[in-house]
């Protein structure tokens, strides 16, 4: 078994997925793989969407414990 990637530009792609389709030999799997945000992981599409971004909601606080004591406290 081969594999083969065919990487194309938009306005080639639909001729070139025609004539594969239409050869219809045995043995021949076609498998589209489109190249978006389906072929990523959810990892990954975290890591992309922060990091652009500048997040410090948690910068002032200075003691952990206590904040984490008060947040408690609140809910009692």
């Amino acid at each position: 078994m081969h594999t083969i990637k065919l990487t194309m530009e938009d306005n080639v792609y639909t001729n070139i997925m025609f004539i594969l389709k239409n050869l219809k030999l045995k043995g021949l799997e076609i498998e589209e793989i489109y190249k978006n945000d389906t072929t990523k992981n959810t990892k990954t599409k975290i890591k992309e969407l922060f990091a652009t971004k500048k997040i410090d909601t948690f910068k002032s606080i200075i003691d952990p414990m206590q904040w984490q004591k008060q947040q408690r406290d609140e809910w009692s």
